[in-house]
């Protein structure tokens, strides 16, 4: 069986599977992905090591190389290949989430290279997380029921509190990629871009920055910040971000665009704070206490902001809710809608590291599960995923 992975971002599910398929007797897998020597400078490449061959994404030559491989199946996230590499063609979604996806190019994509998918196809599957992912993606996106497995998530595998790898992390082994004391309780500020600015609906962003840095500083921890790709900030953003790191001895800043993965972040962290990005619901799966940022303004205007066509484009909203799936109050953690209530939230989640383990383990019970009630939460993900890839092109 040869697998090739056609990773917008090798993280999360693609990279636990990838992982897991290339320790397979029997697998050969290639994983074109951009930039992959600054993927194999991150932690996980020694926490995790691949067996599998890397190329460029963008490299002239990738195409040529991935047909050399002859590719049973090409497994993607959010972005498919120009053109058809392997006769199947099976989607790992990248992350969960609250938001609604406009799939209507994907699916105009998806018709160029493997068909129509609205209706049964033979060459196509796109994986859900669970039973009610499953019935969003029949319901709403318009993939036709044959299309859909249901196998839970292959990063869970990775986070659960009794995964190999997460048994195995010693903070100290890892501590040579962080300018933080790994010996302190790490805040994890991993917030979605597409609200606008993160604190700015409950005043001065760089204000509220700064009084967050200082706030975990005096609860003895660091702040570590993840943002996505450094092009989807305005400048002023991104460099007033930077200034803050620069600032404190205890915080650091990691762009995706220059730190791909987030795998030991999440690892090392002992709290997730987020205005809703769908890193929570990964995060979940540890158990430890997450903060849900309210991204809604009550008394402005509110904003969302989309790239597209190579550039970032912020409109404004009057109905804040209407790109959401899940409700706000559908969540595995702590909801703050204020700064004042997110610092007390800090304190508790630092003071208490269990207090969401009963709220996340729902969570996950309700959404990461089949329509019987069983969790596809159970440490199994990619044994399942692959024993249906095996089946699936086998017939």
């Amino acid at each position: 069986m040869r697998i090739c992975f056609w990773a917008t971002s090798f993280q999360a599910d693609n990279q636990a599977l990838a992982v897991h398929l290339s320790r397979q007797p029997g697998v050969e897998v290639l994983v074109a992905l951009d930039e992959p020597e600054r993927y194999q400078a991150e932690p996980v490449a020694r926490l995790l090591p691949l067996g599998a061959r890397l190329l460029d994404r963008q490299a002239a030559a990738t195409l040529r190389e991935i047909a050399a491989f002859a590719p049973d199946c090409v497994i993607v996230d959010n972005h498919l290949p120009k053109r058809r590499l392997a006769k199947r063609l099976y989607v790992l979604w990248h992350g969960y989430g609250w938001r609604v996806d406009d799939l209507s190019t994907m699916k105009r994509e998806l018709r160029k290279l493997v068909g129509d998918v609205q209706t049964p196809n033979a060459d196509f599957r796109w994986q859900a997380f669970g039973e009610l992912d499953r019935a969003y993606r029949v319901e709403h996106s318009g993939f036709a029921p044959d299309n859909m497995v249901t196998l839970g998530s292959a990063y869970s595998d990775l986070l659960l509190p009794s995964s190999p790898a997460r048994l195995a992390l010693d903070p100290r082994s890892v501590q040579d990629s962080y300018e933080l004391d790994l010996s302190r309780p790490t805040i994890l500020l991993g917030m979605t871009w597409h609200h606008g600015g993160a604190l700015g609906h409950w005043g001065d962003d760089g204000v509220l920055h700064e009084e967050l840095a200082q706030h975990a500083a005096r609860l003895g921890a660091n702040l570590l910040i993840r943002m996505h790709d450094r092009h989807r900030y305005a400048t002023a953003d991104a460099e007033r971000m930077e200034a803050l790191a620069r600032r404190h001895a205890h915080v650091q800043l990691k762009f995706k665009s220059s730190h791909p993965d987030s795998l030991v972040d999440l690892l090392v962290s002992s709290v997730l704070v987020s205005n809703y990005s769908s890193l929570l619901n990964a995060f979940y799966y540890t158990g430890k206490p997450s903060i849900h940022i309210d991204p809604i303004a009550r008394d402005g205007p509110n904003f969302r902001r989309d790239w597209r066509w190579g550039m970032l484009r912020t409109k404004r909203t009057q109905d804040p809710l209407s790109s959401w799936k899940l409700a706000p109050d559908d969540i595995g953690g702590l909801k703050v809608q204020s700064f004042a209530e997110l610092e007390s939230a800090l304190v508790r989640a630092v003071a208490e590291p269990a207090c969401c383990v009963e709220s996340s383990r729902a969570f996950t019970s309700r959404h990461i599960a089949l329509a019987d009630g069983r969790t596809l939460a159970d440490g199994r993900s990619c044994e399942r995923i692959a024993a249906y890839l095996r089946r699936w092109l086998a017939e």
